[in-house]
């Protein structure tokens, strides 16, 4: 074998092995740890798919509850309607509250002889809106102004005293009625009464004792 032929093996037989030298490396090389995500802020709102929407409260018990006040009848009637599938008993009743209205000012007068005459001073005193209460507690009293506003109210007073009336001033009340729904619902039933609370601010839905029919 030529001494030329020999060099050209040696030669590819180091060539051959630096490939291989160099694959090697590159297989044993660690890859590059990949970039951390970030986690999302809990204030963002979430994202809750339909199926893991929680249900309404199941009754495990056979509790007794009432539903209001409700401000009207309709709401009443659209309550009794969304828990009458769930509830083995229904009952509606209405209460009244006393709500204050604004700032009534008045004359007082004993008697209706009195009011009229306390009219005619007003009328000869150049006073407009006023008028005489024929019922109620305050029978025979000369109305002289019913205001939302205090301070209106109390400049209302001022005035009729300027002119030597004895003008009063009182909180104006009137009776309101509320409505209220209770029910005892049937064991593991679906209550509505969450459903019921939203369509109606201001009540409320607490556990009050059964009754017999």
């Amino acid at each position: 074998m030529s001494s030329s032929l020999v060099r050209w093996l040696v030669a590819l037989l180091l060539m051959i092995n630096m490939v291989l030298l160099v694959l090697q490396l590159r297989g044993t090389t660690s890859p590059e740890p990949e970039a951390e995500i970030p986690p999302l802020d809990p204030r963002l709102p979430q994202l809750v798919l339909l199926h893991e929407r929680p249900l309404p409260a199941r009754v495990e018990s056979a509790d007794c509850f009432t539903i209001g006040p409700l401000n009207s009848l309709l709401a009443q009637q659209r309550a009794e309607d969304r828990l009458r599938a769930s509830a083995s008993q229904i009952r509606s009743r209405q209460t009244s509250s006393d709500r204050d209205r604004g700032w009534w000012v008045f004359l007082a007068a004993g008697t209706r002889s009195e009011a009229m005459a306390l009219t005619r001073e007003l009328a000869e005193a150049g006073l407009e809106d006023f008028f005489v209460v024929t019922r109620g507690d305050m029978e025979n009293v000369v109305s002289v102004g019913l205001y939302e506003n205090l301070d209106n109210a109390r400049a209302r007073q001022r005035q009729m005293q300027a002119r030597g009336f004895n003008a009063e001033l009182e909180v104006r009340r009137e009776s309101v009625p509320q409505f209220w729904v209770d029910y005892q619902p049937d064991t593991g039933s679906e209550s509505a009464w969450r459903f019921i609370l939203e369509a109606s601010p201001g009540a409320q839905h607490r556990s009050i004792p059964c009754w017999d029919d």
